[in-house]
């Protein structure tokens, strides 16, 4: 049935509820509890600062990670804008090309009606001679 409480003193006279073995017993499991209590909130601190540090560390692969993906957009933004350029280029030179193709055909016409004009100067000059 019911277990047969006895009191009893200790050491320093206290009156104790507990046989004295049984209270060093479990005054041993409070002192391990606390100890383990603080060992366990040590444990959470380091924690807390393993998480705060990866923390700083993934924002700065984040950063990291969007300044890389800005630099590689430029690299090619870089690309279609030198093609873009090399176009633009080509189609100035090729304009260029025409327009010396124009100025050529005009100035080949005007020397023929320059030598035209001269072959009848010359004929109208050898006529009044």
């Amino acid at each position: 049935m019911a277990d047969k409480i006895s009191i009893t003193f200790d050491e320093e006279n206290k009156i104790r509820v507990l046989e004295q073995d049984k209270y060093k017993e479990t005054d041993q499991l409070k002192n391990e509890s606390m100890e383990f209590i603080k060992k366990v909130l040590n444990l959470d601190e380091v924690i807390a600062q393993i998480i705060e540090t990866l923390e700083n560390y993934a924002k700065k692969i984040e950063q990291q990670k969007l300044r890389a993906i800005g630099e590689r957009n430029k690299v090619e933004s870089e690309a279609e804008n030198r093609k873009k350029k090399m176009m633009d280029l080509n189609n100035l030179l090729n304009e260029k090309k025409a327009e010396l193709e124009r100025y050529s055909t005009e100035l080949e016409s005007i020397q023929k009606v320059e030598s035209e004009q001269k072959y009848l100067i010359d004929k109208l000059s050898n006529n009044e001679a």
